[in-house]
């Protein structure tokens, strides 16, 4: 049964939930935050336990109550784990309303030939096989709860528009993310499910903090710079953003980068 043009205009309401996996820290944790203090119920989840602990602490703090946050320490990469994310969810909350698939990982930036095949395959794993898996389950339970419907998040980047050099299964994965994301849109019409692929910048966190230090990353010229970053509170809010839209709006696409970073908009 589809949701009526009532319940889509009047999405979100009170008692919405959200999943971010990645949640334990940078992207991740900031987004959760700005989430909760939205008036989200929010469940994190992540392969690091106690770090994930102290984001659900965060989350009741920024919520302003108890009960906001709740974690589900696992691997997404595994179907079971994401079975359990999911299910544990919607027992405490009762249904799902977002997900953000923000989980990612990048390995060593290092020529083609010395890559190493686990790295390609781990990286495939965390950046392309999670978030199908994530989105698969969030169908399940979208398409069944009523109001029916929801919302898909899905962290791309602009390496798949212009990439790093050395940098193949990163650039890979992300590049693949765009085509899932489509076809989750297509595919989320029927149900009321909305699909977006937000694509980050140089947003500041662990994972781009040589980004600003060292010897820089790898330009296209050859040459090692440092490039600017932003501060990642700026990823959170368009996440709400993007999460209070109604489901009868959606962004299919949105980039939020550093101004003076390199990109595709041009060079130089």
């Amino acid at each position: 049964m589809s949701a009526s043009n009532d319940q889509i205009e009047n999405y979100p309401r009170p008692g919405k939930t959200a999943i971010v996996t990645g949640g334990s820290s940078g992207l991740g944790r900031t987004s959760a935050i700005a989430l909760a203090r939205a008036g989200w119920n929010v469940t994190v989840t992540g392969r690091r336990e106690n770090e994930l602990q102290e984001t659900a602490t965060l989350l009741n703090e920024a919520a302003g109550h108890e009960g906001a946050g709740f974690y589900v320490a696992g691997d997404i990469t595994k179907e079971d784990v994401v079975l359990r994310v999911f299910k544990e969810t919607a027992e405490k909350f009762g249904r799902v309303d977002l997900v953000f698939c923000n989980a990612g990982i990048s390995p060593p930036n290092v020529p083609l030939a010395e890559q190493k095949l686990s790295d390609w395959q781990a990286t495939v794993d965390v950046n392309l096989t999670a978030p199908y898996l994530c989105s698969r389950e969030a169908f399940r339970y979208m398409e069944k709860q009523q109001p029916q419907g929801g919302r898909i998040i899905i962290n791309g980047s602009i390496s798949a528009h212009a990439p790093r050099p050395f940098s193949s299964p990163y650039t890979a994965t992300k590049t693949a993310m765009n085509g899932l994301t489509k076809s989750l849109s297509l595919d989320g019409r029927k149900f009321n499910i909305a699909v977006t692929q937000i694509d980050i910048g140089n947003a500041a966190s662990e994972m781009t903090a040589k980004i600003k230090s060292g010897p820089g990353v790898p330009q296209a010229d050859g040459s090692m710079r440092h490039e600017p970053t932003m501060d990642r509170e700026w990823v959170g809010k368009e996440i709400v953003h993007i999460a209070e839209m109604p489901l009868g709006v959606n962004v299919a696409n949105v980039t939020i980068q550093a101004t003076n970073m390199p990109s595709h908009v041009g060079r130089g």
